[in-house]
Parts: C-alpha cells; sequence; structure tokens
C-alpha cells in the first residue's frame, strides 16, 4: 500500500549505513508499515566533547548509571536505534556488539559495557520485540539473542544529540565521547586504545578537546585557548604545572593549577592572548608536568594540540573567485563545519564555467551552520565597492534554508548582515523533492550588495553563512568585489578576449592594463585541474596578447583565468 509518511532517506558512505532524521515528507510504497513518525536532527555530538551522564533503567527493570560504570574504569558503547530502521537492524543482525560485550564486556574481560537504546519516543516498548503489540513499525525481535541490556529512552538520544540512526558511540573513562559508527567487534574494540586508562597512583593528561572547546579559533591579534586538565591517576590531583608552547614563535605560557580531581574528573582551563606573527596559521602545544610534585610515569596523555590562525592586520587584493580549482577551499578562504559532515565544498556544477561553491543542505540536518570566508580585502583608497555573487538554490517543499552574508571590519570579533535571503526568496528554480544541481545558467541569479559603508577600511572581511533547514542544495559561483577608485564606475577588474574559440591548435588572450602590473594565466579543465599556468611580471599599462599552444589538449570545455593584483576575470574556452 502507499502510505504518506515522514520520510526516511537512506545515505551510504564507504564505512557506514544509516537512516538519517529530521523528516522530509514523501509517498513510499512500504509494506507492513502503520503509523507516522518524526524527529528533529542535531548535529552529532563533536569529538572530545563530555558525554552527558544519565540514569536509565533497562527493559529487564534493571537500573544503570552512566558515570558510575566509567568511573570503574570501563569504556561505554552506545547503539541509538530506531526499531522501524533497516540499517540499525542489519547492524544488530551483525553480532559485532554481541560480540564486544561477550568478549571484553561483565562475562569476558570485564574492561568495556554496551547498550543499546532505542531512541524513537513514538515507538512503544513493545516494537522491539517484534510487531505484536507495537504502535508503529519494527524490523523484529530486538530483544532475542541481545547479551546486553536494551534501554527504550528517548531522552538518552537527545541528550547524545543523535541526527541519524543508527549512531554508534564510545565513551571513554575520562567520559570524552566519540562516535565511531558500524564497526567489527575487532575494530570497536581497537577504538578502545584511544581511551586514557587509569594504571598509576599519580597520572595528570590532557584531553584530546580542543575542536569541542575552542571550534575555529582566528583574530588578527590573539586568541584563548581553552584545554581539559584531567586526572588519570588513582589519588586525587592537586596540583600539577601546565605550558602552552607555539613551535615556530617565541610564544610561551605556564600555570601551576591547584585544585582537586578525582579519577577521570576533568576541569576546563584557558590560556589566554595568545599571539603569533598575521598571516599564518599554528599549533599550539600544551603539555602537563609534575602532578603532585612527582615526575609523571605517563607520558602518553600529557600534551594535545589546538590549531589556530591569525588573519593578516592589513587585507589583500579584492577578492575575485570562480571555484575553477579543484583544491577547496581556494587559497585565502576558510571553512567552519556547522557540525555534520555535509558542509561547504567544491561542485563541478557552476555559472557559464566548470566550478562552484556548494552547500548540502539536502544532507545536513536542521539547525547546522556552515560558513565559507572570503580572504581579507583592502579596500582603503576606494570611493565605492560592490560585491557580487552569482547564486543557484531549490526548495525541498517547503523548506527554508537561509544564506547571509556578514561583513567583519574588527578582525571578525563582530559581523554585521548585509544580505539575507531564505526559502522562497532565495529559490532560483522550482522546488524539487531530488538533490537540486543546477543544469543552465538560467537557474542562477545575480546578487549585488553595495560596500559603500566599508570603503576605506584596510582589513574588511566577508563571509557566506549557510543555516541548513534539512531543504536541498544551495550554490555560489563567481564572487567579485567590484570597485571603483573615483575615475569611473565600478567595472570588472580585468577586461580580456579568447580567440578562435573555440580553437584547435591555439589561441590568443588580449588584454588591457590601466597601470603596471603582474599579469597571471591560468586554464583549467572541466574538473578544475589546472592544465596551464603563466605569470608575466611588470606589464605595462596598454594593449598585451598572449598565445597559448593547445594542441596537446583533449576536446572539451576549459576555463581560461586572467589575475592581476585587482582581481581577476574567467571565460570559457572550447577545444575542438
Amino acid at each position: 500500500m502507499i502510505i504518506t509518511t515522514s520520510q526516511f532517506i537512506v545515505s551510504v558512505n564507504p564505512n557506514q549505513t544509516y537512516i538519517r532524521i529530521t523528516m522530509k515528507k514523501l509517498l513510499l510504497a512500504i509494506l507492513l508499515i502503520s503509523g507516522m513518525w518524526s524527529y528533529k536532527a542535531n548535529a552529532p555530538m563533536t569529538a572530545g566533547c563530555v558525554a552527558p551522564d544519565f540514569t536509565a533503567t533497562d527493559i529487564n527493570g534493571t537500573t544503570w548509571h552512566l558515570y558510575d560504570i566509567l568511573n570503574t574504569g570501563k569504556t561505554v558503547y552506545i547503539d541509538v536505534s530506531a526499531t522501524w530502521c533497516g540499517p540499525c537492524w542489519s547492524y544488530h543482525s551483525s553480532g559485532a556488539l554481541e560480540g564486544l560485550y561477550n568478549q571484553y564486556g561483565p562475562l569476558g574481560t570485564n574492561e568495556v559495557m554496551v547498550f543499546m537504546v532505542e531512541g524513537d519516543g513514538t515507538t512503544n516498548t513493545q516494537c522491539l520485540y517484534g510487531p505484536s503489540g507495537c504502535n508503529s513499525s519494527t524490523q523484529g525481535n530486538w530483544v532475542n539473542g541481545t547479551p546486553y541490556p536494551i534501554i527504550d529512552n528517548a531522552t538518552i538520544a537527545n541528550q547524545l544529540q543523535i541526527s541519524y540512526f543508527p549512531t554508534i558511540y564510545m565513551v571513554c573513562p575520562d567520559r570524552i565521547i566519540r562516535e565511531v559508527g558500524q564497526l567489527s567487534t575487532a575494530q570497536l574494540y581497537a577504538q578502545k586504545s584511544n581511551c586514557s586508562q587509569s594504571s598509576q597512583p599519580v597520572d595528570a593528561g590532557i584531553t584530546n578537546s580542543s575542536v569541542c572547546l575552542n571550534g575555529t579559533l582566528a583574530s588578527c591579534t590573539d586568541v584563548d585557548v581553552s584545554y581539559r586538565l584531567c586526572n588519570y591517576g588513582a589519588n586525587p590531583l592537586t596540583a600539577c604545572d601546565v605550558d602552552l608552547a607555539v613551535p615556530g614563535t617565541s610564544t610561551q605560557q605556564s600555570y601551576h593549577w591547584t585544585g582537586s580531581l578525582n579519577t577521570y574528573e576533568s576541569t576546563v582551563l584557558t590560556f589566554s592572548n595568545i599571539s603569533a606573527p598575521p598571516g599564518a596559521s599554528y599549533q599550539a602545544v600544551i603539555t602537563t608536568s609534575n602532578p603532585n610534585g612527582t615526575t609523571d610515569p605517563v607520558a602518553a596523555n600529557n600534551s594535545n594540540t589546538t590549531d589556530f590562525l591569525m588573519y593578516p592586520t592589513t587585507g589583500g587584493p579584492a577578492v575575485a573567485e570562480t571555484y575553477a580549482a579543484s583544491t577547496f577551499p581556494p587559497a585565502g578562504w576558510y571553512r567552519t563545519n556547522g557540525g555534520s559532515s555535509p558542509t561547504w565544498a567544491r561542485s563541478t556544477a557552476g555559472y557559464s564555467g566548470v566550478g562552484s561553491a556548494k552547500m548540502d543542505f539536502y544532507s545536513s540536518p536542521a539547525g547546522d551552520l556552515d560558513i565559507l570566508q572570503a580572504p581579507a580585502m583592502d579596500l582603503s583608497g576606494l570611493q565605492d565597492a560592490v560585491l557580487t555573487f552569482d547564486v543557484a538554490y531549490a526548495q525541498y517543499s517547503g523548506s527554508a534554508d537561509n544564506l547571509k552574508v556578514k561583513v567583519s571590519t574588527d578582525c571578525g570579533a563582530s559581523w554585521v548582515m548585509v544580505y539575507n535571503k531564505s526559502g522562497a526568496t532565495l529559490s532560483t528554480a522550482p522546488a524539487t523533492s531530488s538533490a537540486f544541481t543546477p543544469s543552465s545558467n538560467a537557474q542562477w541569479r545575480n546578487e549585488a550588495i553595495s560596500f559603500a559603508n566599508y570603503v576605506g577600511n584596510n582589513n574588511v572581511f566577508i563571509r557566506f553563512d549557510a543555516l541548513s533547514d534539512y531543504g536541498n542544495n544551495l550554490y555560489i559561483d563567481n564572487v567579485n568585489m567590484n570597485f571603483n577608485t573615483g575615475t569611473g564606475t565600478i567595472t570588472v577588474p580585468v577586461s580580456f578576449s579568447v580567440y578562435p574559440n573555440p580553437a584547435s591548435s591555439l589561441t590568443n588572450i588580449d588584454f588591457s592594463l590601466t597601470q603596471k602590473d603582474n599579469v597571471t594565466i591560468e586554464v583549467f579543465n572541466k574538473i578544475g585541474k589546472q592544465v596551464f599556468s603563466a605569470t608575466e611580471a611588470d606589464l605595462a599599462p596598454g594593449a598585451h596578447n598572449y598565445t597559448i599552444n593547445t594542441e596537446g589538449y583533449a576536446k572539451g570545455i576549459y576555463m581560461v583565468s586572467i589575475k592581476t593584483s585587482a582581481g581577476s576575470s574567467m571565460k570559457k574556452l572550447v577545444v575542438e
């Protein structure tokens, strides 16, 4: 029969199969299913965060307290599934978790504990035992043959920020959580080696929590680096030294900590005002020593690192990006992932070109914010400026995915919104239930944003904020900051012609310069691979011609790019 139901979509990657939640609507031909289900998707917990504690009773009436189990030194594996989920059933039936529990759980070496959590609050407990009495749908009898506890508790799934079924987490004794995926018994057990265990009376360590605590660190001046100090010793930790160093620089800080931490307890501390020379990326190394005034017997957990970026104090040339090169993000651009694996990536679908920046809203959970940030620009000495870009987007039904453009003139300390479109207002093509890819230039729209309020600033940042409503894909292309210096209207930075086009053995590039400049000419094939590059230094103002030998090129479409200090432009070349 045909049933209108909240959608579950099957996504496949090389390591696992899962069903994503936050359901879209579609008609499914399903047998033996009744009822509807829904679940709000979250971004999965970031590796290195502290797992939330829970106390819960399993279907046999036994009560479990997560932190009590961790305090015994065991590593806990949690399978969050739903009874109607086919991939969940397949993994459950594989015996991987059963083998882990039997070999290394309480009846084996007693090193680990395993739980299954039924995470869909709309299904009743009877669904775990099979179709009889089930108020929704089930793949079978989940209880039969399962030696480890099963907990029917959607609150735990919400606490663990589940965004797809099944999600398999590993929680180390120090409470640090990471998603491990659908692995075999041997692979699951091997993941345990990433956990630090208490094996000595005194042992201080730094957990691998940098991304969870700091996110993306960047500044023009200095950053604050947070870290988690943990007691891995059997005795209470009351004092230790912590040092921070940035290799390749003279940056160093030290701190003598005092307090009281029991085994596997931790505390978050911060080194403030960490600086380094501008215009480069760095790694801060944080190391602990002298726990309780003694030599630390376990060196393996003493150090961890945090990456950070120091922006240039003065911006560079105006942005002119066509995403033709296969490298992504382009040089000088920065990308921040909002939590789930889909984020800004390069696509070969472009407006009159061979590339664009794509945000996969089709797979990104609702609420995920992904950021694509352009290089800083020097807009001093200008009288006007306009940011232009091409955008393509189609809704999934009534979804309201959102794109904002924000500007900062204080090195990212604060941001001002200058563009904000969502849903139908953002759309450039009809809504579709299929993953959207623009198929013609008619499905693109050019946007122009005045930057008149920002001229005169020598360090202007812009970024594209993509907020998912779990809708459909978004693309941007041809991001250009166009400007004038008071002598004319705003124009494209470089004007040039390509002929003959189509070409067979050679093509000519004609261009003109208004001032002495360095000129770089590049050619990219249809997959964004650079096939030609040449730079002519100190060319005089006036008309110039450059010839490219295309005799060895495969037939097809190429993109020719010209870059100067003012920016760049690109045109299509056909080789026959």
